[in-house]
């Protein structure tokens, strides 16, 4: 698959814990399949978004693998969600959340996403899925809303609710929102993230993660 080589490297790439190997892919491909399942097979998180996610939160290639693998924690949420976690404040803030565990760093990831931006998943199927979906769904996690949404608003792991349908009543994931994120996965050059604009339907059994629905 063409990609560039740091983004290859990403998304072939793998991390390591307690001395067992988890693919990156198969990671993304667990938070899709939980948001399939949470959607009662409506909608779901494509595959693509949520390894670009993590890239562009933790830098693409062996650097970007490592924080990963150093923090377990996936895109750099605040809040631990009620999962295990703890703060370096060593890290600069807003990116020293410290997952105790695998389990724990992806289980909050797939719980905040799924659940706190739903938002972002209906974009994806109401737009059709594939590149469509896919600029949709980008658009509606950079703007933290999407005017279309008509599903039901959110006060997961969070104080407010949100409606998720205006800019006032949006929920911002980054503080720099992702800019190039959608040409990203659809550039044609970028095989191994435009081949991934699919949800995951069938459990990719990743060891030592059960299901969250």
């Amino acid at each position: 698959m063409a990609c560039a080589a740091n983004i290859s490297n990403t998304v072939n790439g793998a991390i390591t814990y307690n001395g067992t190997r988890y693919d990156i892919l198969a990671l993304a491909e667990w938070v899709s399949y939980q948001s399939w399942r949470k959607s009662g097979g409506l909608n779901g998180m494509p595959v693509a978004m949520i390894i670009t996610q993590w890239g562009f939160e933790h830098g693409w290639g062996a650097t970007g693998l490592a924080d990963i693998q150093a923090t377990l924690n996936f895109a750099f949420q605040r809040s631990a969600c009620g999962y295990s976690g703890t703060y370096d404040n060593s890290r600069p803030s807003g990116r020293n959340l410290i997952f105790s565990t695998l389990r724990d760093g992806i289980s909050a990831y797939a719980k905040l996403m799924i659940e706190g931006y739903i938002h972002v998943r209906y974009a994806y199927s109401r737009a059709g899925g594939n590149a469509p979906g896919i600029r949709a769904a980008v658009k509606a996690l950079q703007d933290g809303y999407d005017p279309n949404y008509t599903g039901p608003a959110s006060g997961f792991c969070h104080s407010q609710v949100f409606a998720l349908n205006s800019y006032a009543t949006r929920r911002i994931w980054a503080e720099h929102p992702y800019p190039g994120m959608d040409t990203t996965i659809t550039n044609s050059n970028n095989t191994c993230l435009n081949s991934l604009m699919y949800i995951q339907k069938t459990d990719p059994n990743v060891y030592g993660l059960p299901n969250l629905y």
